[in-house]
């Protein structure tokens, strides 16, 4: 198709060719940054302690397509080995050991690629395992192909360089990776999420007992210091969203691990065994909370989707009777407490009988689909909009004038009248919608949704008397 268009127009089309560079660009980049970091922590002559780059390269490809293709693979790769060869490696070290560090990636990615996008921001219930198997495949390959590099480079046993290269990739993406998969994105979102739902000062505590769980590890000591974060992070995973959980979690890790870039736990190969106890005993460290914050998220997906089936009518997508009344009933409360206006709308489809005889009743059903939708378009976000019946919707308006809860009116009489509808046999059906409407200029403690949705019934039969298509107000 492309080939076609611009030999049409013999104007070569750049702009898919510079998004691709610029994406390829930037995650070259961001791989060469990261490598350089992993090589900090590199003790002279072996492996490095922390290698950021793998997670984050997997992260990437998995939240943005895009990057997974075989020039994205490419990029990473050179970024992998320019990284390695501006810093002195050999030729034969940059290639062979990034070579592993591609196909730990590889394994990784094909066991989560499948993988939805809640099922990726951890909000599935086996999302944790799902990440710890993809880890364990990736820690695996890269082992086996990156492990016989010690002999050669290093000088070092063959099953010293393959457990290591193992422990502290299983430690790389577990610590990493569920940060990459959970970030939110964009940036602007999560700051107008914080200023439109701010939280209370205990909210603050579970994070804070992180920092004091960490404390006390410090002061105490001892070979089980490292546990003693466990529960606060726990509590973190019940309370907060799968980020901020898995960026603690993180943080709390960072701090054990950084000892094994210092040497403050005898660095390899002489206390290998500590090593991998250490690395493997902070893998698991992290995989509790993940587990847990899982779990949580969830389950509040279910009981999002729970409420959502009961409140919104399962035809329309608007509020179904029951929960407009409900939620009317709190808005007018609201509006009589501060004496405003309020406008309650009742809408009937007209002519919906001989829609359902002539087309029949799935013809209908998508009617009333689209009809809802043409309505809820045309409305105010604060406006609250049901389906009370059957081609039968309700509408309060609040905070408005009498005269402009009529042009309101008028406006939705003439969206749906030049709306064009579709069926399975019809694509260009018209239809028209009578409008019933009562205006109260200051609501008072008395005022009852129902006594004003009957006030506005009565309007709209005399809209339907009158010649339907019309808004009648009283």
């Amino acid at each position: 198709m492309t080939l076609l268009r611009q030999t049409a127009t013999f104007e070569p089309d750049t702009t898919a060719h510079a998004t691709t560079w610029r994406t390829l660009l930037s995650l070259w980049a961001m791989i060469f940054a990261a490598s350089l970091l992993g090589i900090v922590t590199r003790p002279e002559g072996f492996f490095s302690a922390f290698w950021p780059a793998n997670p984050l390269l997997l992260g990437l490809m998995l939240r943005h397509p895009p990057y997974s293709r075989p020039a994205g693979w490419l990029a990473a790769g050179l970024a992998y080995v320019a990284a390695d060869l501006a810093t002195g490696s050999s030729p034969l070290s940059a290639l062979w050991l990034n070579g592993a560090n591609l196909l730990g990636v590889a394994a990784g990615w094909l066991v989560l690629r499948r993988l939805d996008k809640r099922g990726l921001q951890f909000r599935r219930h086996r999302s944790a395992l799902y990440v710890f198997l993809a880890s364990a495949a990736a820690a695996l390959v890269g082992a086996l192909v990156g492990g016989p590099a010690g002999p050669v480079l290093f000088h070092a046993q063959y099953a010293t360089t393959t457990l290591l290269w193992f422990a502290g990739e299983m430690m790389n993406f577990m610590l990493l990776l569920p940060v990459i998969l959970t970030a939110p994105m964009p940036w602007q979102n999560l700051r107008k999420q914080r200023s439109e739902n701010p939280r209370p000062w205990w909210f603050l505590l579970p994070m804070l007992s992180v920092f004091l769980a960490e404390l006390a590890s410090f002061i105490v000591g001892g070979p089980g210091a490292m546990t003693f974060p466990v529960p606060a992070l726990l509590w973190c995973a019940l309370t907060y969203r799968p980020f901020p959980t898995t960026l603690l979690t993180l943080a709390v890790c960072l701090l054990h691990t950084m000892g094994i870039a210092t040497g403050v736990y005898f660095f390899v190969p002489d206390k290998v065994h500590d090593v991998f106890s250490l690395r493997i005993g902070i893998t698991l460290l992290a995989l509790g909370p993940l587990a847990v914050v899982c779990s949580r998220a969830a389950g509040a997906e279910v009981l999002k989707r729970l409420h959502h089936a009961v409140n919104y009518d399962s035809l329309t997508d608007v509020l179904a009777r029951a929960a407009l009344m409900q939620q009317g009933e709190n808005l007018l409360q609201r509006l009589a407490d501060q004496g405003q206006s309020a406008a309650v709308l009742m809408l009937d489809i007209d002519h919906f009988k001989s829609v359902n005889d002539q087309y029949g009743h799935a013809a209908g059903d998508l009617l009333l689909t689209e009809f809802a939708r043409t309505i809820a378009a045309a409305l105010r976000p604060q406006d609250l909009f049901g389906r009370v019946g059957g081609e039968e919707f309700a509408i309060v308006l609040p905070h408005i004038a009498g005269e402009e809860a009529q042009l309101v009116a008028q406006r939705l009489c003439e969206a749906v009248r030049q709306q064009s509808f579709s069926t399975e046999r019809e694509t260009h059906l018209r239809i028209t919608v009578s409008i019933g409407l009562r205006h109260t200029v200051h609501l008072q403690d008395g005022d009852k949704l129902d006594d004003l949705l009957r006030h506005a019934d009565n309007a709209l039969y005399r809209a339907k008397v009158g010649g339907r298509d019309r808004v009648v107000i009283v």
